[in-house]
């Protein structure tokens, strides 16, 4: 066997090459072709909306004449509520008017039977003979303050042919102080002092006053007296007894 002598001469190794390929150029060219693509879809759309007779700018204008038919409808349904709720309040107040309207009926029927109520009295009244000078519908009662009464009552002349009747209202108090009758004139129990009172009236007059008894006195009757200044018209006198204290009523 032959041995090799001397220094080993080294060998070069060469290592296989391994190639990368660059994948970009792909994507660019799908990302072309997606483009590529879109733009013939939107050319395709837009031909598409030619042949169908689409106009954008007809279609904007009739968008602003919808809007503004929109706004002036709603215009008028605002007035259309505004014209319902004026219709409302003026219901209501003809619905008010027509109850005051009823109210003021009923109260004036009241009065007409009232009236010929009178009138039919004073027709009577007139056909007897008796009189044409009357006191109507007298009233005294207490006026609130010890020994104060206040009265009201209705002087009527029914006579036809005496347009205004004049005269004096005269009145007195029949009574007793202590054990002694005693008749006060009007001047001694009335406040404003006056003993007698001026009328003038046309067919009847309203009389209210008050009478405020003198200490100790214990009144009996009121007498009331007018006496007319027309011719055709005789004295009146009518007499009305003191209204008796009612007991108290025991608990």
């Amino acid at each position: 066997m032959r041995r090799r002598s001397g220094n080993v001469k080294p060998m070069r190794v060469r290592s296989p090459r391994i190639v990368h390929h660059d994948d970009r150029r792909h994507w660019g060219w799908w990302l072309l072709a997606l483009l590529l693509l879109l733009a013939a879809l939107w050319q395709v759309f837009e031909y598409g909306k030619r042949q169908g007779g689409y106009d954008a700018g007809k279609v904007l204008a009739e968008r602003l004449r919808l809007a503004s038919e929109m706004a002036e409808q709603e215009r008028r349904l605002e007035e259309a509520r505004a014209e319902v709720a004026r219709y409302r309040r003026q219901a209501e107040i003809e619905r008010q008017a027509s109850r005051q309207l009823q109210q003021e009926m009923m109260k004036l029927q009241e009065e007409l039977t009232a009236l010929r109520s009178e009138v039919k009295m004073l027709k009577g009244l007139i056909s007897s003979g008796a009189g044409s000078l009357y006191v109507r519908d007298f009233e005294l009662e207490p006026a609130g303050e010890p020994a104060r009464y206040r009265y009201r009552f209705t002087l009527v002349q029914v006579k036809e042919n005496v347009e205004l009747t004049r005269g004096k209202l005269v009145m007195k108090l029949a009574g007793r102080s202590g054990k002694k009758r005693r008749k006060l004139d009007r001047a001694e129990f009335s406040p404003d002092g006056e003993k007698t009172v001026k009328l003038e009236f046309r067919h009847y007059q309203d009389v209210e006053g008050e009478i405020l008894l003198p200490e100790g006195f214990e009144p009996k009757e009121l007498q009331i007296e007018f006496l007319p200044r027309n011719k055709e018209l005789k004295k009146l006198e009518a007499v009305f007894p003191w209204p008796q204290a009612q007991p108290e009523k025991k608990a």
